[in-house]
């Protein structure tokens, strides 16, 4: 083979070979421009109005309608069993108790979720819940910022608010422990300025068993009716974890299922359909009317 021979056969060779490496090099831009785009997850639209499953809420340091070992309960400090207990006695008395609830003032959050029925106002940068039953209530989730820097204690706290995937996480701080909510019987807890709520609210997949009891969504809850339930709607899940050092031995969570309404909430003014007797001087009342 002479050397004009295999110098040919050398620049024939790399040829081949750039030209099977720009065709490989087209074949994977082919690819890449057909091969589909990883979606975005679509944020869920909450918007609407939910009914609970059950009226108040079960809490994991109860047994029945007793705080779980006394003084020895694994989740409360003792001077939270003893509020707590000193509600029993009160109640049983036949007496009503002063709490934020018994005593027309804004419950706070969790202490709000024990109402019957919320409605859901969502928007890319805040998120608003008002609440109805009993009394009416509101509160604003500021959406995908942190908290303040000094935030200053309120009957809500401050809530902020970002979607993980599916999920929507709300972190709430600065919710005061005032007089009136110290002790919180049916509906909640004693807590200190300490507290900090997390909560996750998210769709029930498809099959997933709801926290409702019985074959009636609606037993546990007599404020609402059948025919209020949106058919064939989703089932929003509420989970909450409950955090303060100074109240608790350790986190403790509820987990909340909400049907889907298509009723809308009903006025109603604590104060002019106040039926304890007991209370009434502590009921607050302006002394100048706004209007």
């Amino acid at each position: 083979m002479s050397g004009s021979d295999g110098m040919w056969r050398k620049r024939r060779a790399l040829s081949v070979s750039f030209a099977i490496g720009a065709s490989m090099a087209a074949l994977a831009s082919l690819a890449i421009s057909f091969s589909p785009a990883l979606a975005e997850p679509e944020t869920p639209n909450f918007n609407g109005i939910w009914g609970k499953y059950t009226y108040s809420y079960p809490k994991p340091y109860m047994r029945g309608r007793n705080v779980a070992d006394g003084y020895n309960n694994d989740i409360l400090k003792p001077w939270v069993v003893e509020r707590l207990m000193h509600d029993d006695l009160v109640t049983a008395s036949g007496r009503a108790i002063a709490t934020a609830h018994s005593l027309c003032y804004p419950e706070g959050v969790p202490y709000v979720f024990g109402e019957t029925r919320v409605q859901i106002l969502q928007s890319p940068s805040e998120i608003t819940m008002l609440f109805g039953g009993e009394q009416e209530q509101a509160r604003t989730i500021y959406m995908n910022q942190p908290h303040s820097a000094h935030v200053t204690p309120s009957w809500y706290g401050e809530s902020v608010g970002h979607f993980e995937g599916e999920t929507l996480v709300v972190d709430t701080v600065g919710i005061a422990a005032n007089p009136q909510s110290g002790s919180m019987g049916l509906f909640g807890t004693p807590h200190t300025k300490a507290l900090h709520v997390v909560e996750r609210y998210r769709f029930l997949a498809e099959g997933e068993k709801t926290v409702g009891r019985g074959p009636n969504p609606t037993a546990n809850n007599p404020t609402i009716v059948p025919d209020e339930i949106v058919p064939g709607g989703k089932t929003l899940r509420l989970t909450f974890t409950v955090d303060d050092a100074g109240a608790y031995k350790k986190p403790w969570s509820v987990t909340l299922d909400f049907l889907p309404l298509k009723t809308p909430i009903q006025e109603y003014v604590c104060t002019e359909n106040y039926q304890e007797k007991d209370l009434l001087p502590l009921i607050p009342r302006a002394e100048v009317p706004d209007f």
